[in-house]
């Protein structure tokens, strides 16, 4: 399995293949260097004026090699994703017939597993994690919320047992406002895990790095958020490529909306990776206000992180394929098998 990170950052590059081998050729200092594509995953390009040959292009998307385009100010704005190749025509016929029994059962695994992730991270930081600790595990065990006055005491311990939940008055509350903020669906408990992180993350890291940022806003491409979406950028990238790699159509999820141009499945498996890039930019800026071409690089290698995952110790770019392929064989079988979910220490 190729597992390389190849950066194109200096200006005026020619890129073209030979022999498996691809030539990089940088036009202004005339130095020249090859890397075998058969050992590169992904590849990031941030130069300006960079050409790559028809040829080299075509050779990347046969061996699954994704190009991500950036602009000059480093945010991700293009993809190269191989046309789509059925090498499972079963796989393609059961994500086709998901049913929506199967797709919450799974959905409900993915967001567990990111709410434990996030509080791996406030761990760290030695804030309140309990909190994600104890939506995770009424993600992955719901009880029925109705008129059962135990889970109607339980779900008001959870929203009172700390200050920095929000805490709207129940009694207040439409009945049908009350069952959604007391669900628990997958979906309202990612909604509450979300308000109680960045509540806890994003003020440390803004204040690490010298902004004003309050709240998580994806799309402003500025300060922490930008570094945000670039990291999480390179790993719907990774995603996708796995994807693509087993043969799933990644425009058809099991939670996310298609939307045209849209990659919803890669938008839903990459949910509980989000974390590890929260981590990594926490260690990147608690030594003080780092710059954003530094942050690609150093984005990139959380790709490169061993992970546990197995019994052993392996890539988190190779524990994603095998995450995608514990998706598979849950899809074929049509039950919701555990998913092999890499997950922070």
């Amino acid at each position: 399995m190729s597992y390389h990170i190849l950066h194109l950052l200096s200006h005026s590059l020619k890129v073209r293949i030979k022999l498996d081998q691809l030539h990089i050729t940088d036009m202004d200092s005339g130095e020249d260097r090859s890397v075998p594509l058969a050992d590169v995953a992904v590849i990031v390009c941030a130069a300006r004026d960079t050409e790559f040959s028809a040829s080299s292009l075509r050779r990347m998307a046969e061996l699954n090699v994704l190009l991500l385009i950036c602009n000059e100010k480093f945010e991700p704005c293009a993809l190269t994703l191989p046309y789509y190749r059925a090498t499972n025509t079963e796989l393609l016929r059961r994500q086709i017939e998901w049913t929506p029994e199967w797709k919450t059962a799974m959905w409900r695994q993915i967001i567990t597993a990111k709410v434990c992730n996030q509080a791996a991270n406030l761990a760290h930081l030695k804030r309140a994690y309990s909190v994600l600790n104890e939506i995770a595990r009424r993600c992955a065990n719901p009880t029925p919320v109705g008129d059962d006055v135990r889970s109607l005491t339980l779900n008001q311990s959870l929203v009172t047992s700390t200050p920095t939940i929000d805490k709207p008055s129940l009694a207040t509350l439409t009945a049908s406002k009350r069952a959604a903020f007391l669900s628990d669906t997958p979906d309202a408990c990612e909604s509450r895990a979300a308000r109680h992180y960045w509540k806890h993350l994003l003020p440390r890291l803004s204040e690490w790095q010298g902004t004003d940022e309050k709240h998580r806003v994806p799309g402003t491409r500025e300060g922490v958020n930008g570094m945000l979406d670039y990291g999480y950028a390179i790993l719907r990238t990774a995603v996708l490529r796995s994807l693509a790699v087993h043969g799933f159509i990644a425009a058809i999820g099991i939670a996310h909306t298609a939307k045209a141009g849209s990659f919803a499945l890669a938008d839903d498996v990459m949910e509980p990776l989000r974390p590890w890039i929260d981590r990594e930019l926490r260690q990147f800026v608690q030594g003080g206000k780092r710059p954003m071409q530094e942050w690609m690089r150093q984005s990139v290698s959380v790709l490169q992180l061993e992970v546990p995952i197995n019994g052993s110790r392996v890539r988190l770019l190779n524990a994603i394929d095998l995450y995608v392929q514990s998706f598979a064989d849950a899809a074929l079988s049509r039950m919701s098998l555990p998913l092999k979910i890499p997950m922070l220490p």
